[in-house]
């Protein structure tokens, strides 16, 4: 069953006034049980004093006497029975003691007749003695039963105010817990409810789009829940797109990247590349004092090639010498071209003697792999210059300045060979 917040607190509001009800009408009751009470004790009280009235009426004056005056004893007569007619509304017990006060006191009513009849006014003594033992014994029977009376009611007063005080307590309990448990049940529920939400909007941050589903269903929260999820579904299906063009974005980007660091023909690292890596490299080097040697390697008679055989020949030829390059260094070298025919061989952790090894590798390489055109087979050589770092080296481009030096030594002493770039040649 669905039922609103709306609903739930109307229910609960609705529930606090029946309990509030319920706890004044328990105390208005115990008022009036205990109110009845103390006034059965007040008529018991009454009765007894009435009695004794009479009693000692009775005891002090001389009710032979020819001038004893009856008003006295009528008004207390009259009293005592007007009493015994208005009394309170009685328990079952005290109505049997009110049942046999109302007849004693028709007793009481007839012996003090018979006494002052004329006729007895002359009786003997004993008999005059004997009926006012009577009535003295009638009126003390009286009085007995309105001190049981009496005692009645008061124990009838403890049990009223601790029947009803138990009563009132259970009630007053009873509302608390009530109120208590309404109280927290909304709180449960609309905390549970918006906890929920946060996490469905903390799951869409993270981009899992997930539907809301509330433990403790609500008109309010399942409106919230149809909204939320119908915004959740567009926003998924957006963010699917978006993420199919994030992916293809990032995939250009590498693509743009990789030209941006590519020589078009070669494919291999192009100028800025080959400083980006280089300028590593050198910093590397020089914080942590290891070695660094740089190759310049340049095609000999390049011009002379492109001439005869033309550009596109040419171009073959580059490529040509990239792969057999790229054959013969290792995997932490980084190969990349310089400029025109000339191309760059960066050695990390590589001595000398290491950067002559390689330059001679790639050299033997590349006369055992010549191109042929035409039938006609090229032979294909390269002037290479090496260089390691030095202190003297306080920025890559006298590295590369060194290396340079190094390979227009080795054209000028005949091309097809390695020179090193001595400390007898640095300027």
């Amino acid at each position: 069953m669905n039922v609103s917040l709306s609903q739930r607190i109307f229910f609960f509001v609705l529930s606090c006034c029946l309990l509030f009800i319920l706890l004044l009408a328990s105390v208005t009751w115990s008022s009036y049980a205990v109110e009845t009470a103390f006034k059965r004790d007040n008529y018991a009280k009454q009765l007894t004093n009435q009695t004794y009235r009479l009693k000692q009426l009775v005891a002090n004056d001389n009710i032979y006497d020819a001038n004893y005056n009856l008003e006295h004893w009528h008004a207390l007569e009259v009293t005592l029975t007007n009493l015994l007619q208005s009394s309170p509304k009685l328990t079952a017990q005290q109505q049997t003691i009110q049942m046999s006060l109302q007849s004693q006191n028709e007793n009481l009513k007839s012996l003090f007749t018979l006494i002052n009849k004329n006729k007895l006014k002359n009786a003997s003594e004993v008999i005059k003695v004997h009926l006012k033992t009577r009535l003295m014994t009638q009126l003390e029977a009286i009085q007995s039963d309105s001190l049981q009376l009496s005692a009645i009611a008061q124990k009838d007063i403890y049990d009223t105010i601790q029947r009803q005080a138990f009563l009132i307590i259970s009630v007053s309990v009873a509302s608390i817990i009530g109120l208590l448990f309404g109280a927290f049940s909304l709180t449960y529920i609309v905390r549970k409810s918006l906890n929920e939400v946060k996490r469905a909007f903390e799951k869409n941050q993270s981009g899992d789009f997930q539907n809301i589903q509330f433990s403790h269903h609500s008109q309010e929260f399942d409106s919230i829940a149809q909204a939320f999820n119908t915004m959740n579904k567009k926003l998924s299906d957006t963010t699917v797109s978006l993420t199919v063009m994030k992916e293809v974005v990032e995939d250009r980007t590498k693509v743009l990247e990789q030209l941006s660091n590519t020589d078009a023909l070669t494919k291999v690292a192009n100028r800025r590349a080959l400083f980006e890596r280089a300028n590593m490299e050198f910093s590397r080097a020089r914080r942590a004092g290891t070695e660094l040697t740089l190759l310049l390697l340049d095609c000999d008679f390049f011009k002379k090639v492109n001439d005869d055989f033309g550009h596109l020949f040419g171009d073959q030829l580059l490529v040509h010498i990239c792969n057999i390059c790229s054959q013969e260094i290792r995997d932490v070298d980084f190969l990349a071209r310089y400029g025109g025919e000339e191309f760059i061989i960066v050695l990390p952790h590589c001595d000398i003697a290491g950067g002559i090894e390689t330059a001679s590798r790639i050299q033997s390489s590349l006369a055992k792999n010549s191109l042929t055109i035409n039938n006609q087979e090229i032979a294909i050589t390269l002037s290479i210059g090496a260089c390691t770092l030095s202190d003297r080296h306080k920025h890559l481009e006298q590295l590369i300045n060194d290396t340079d030096q190094a390979m227009y030594q080795a054209k000028k002493n005949g091309r097809n060979r390695i020179e090193v770039l001595r400390s007898t040649n640095l300027h």
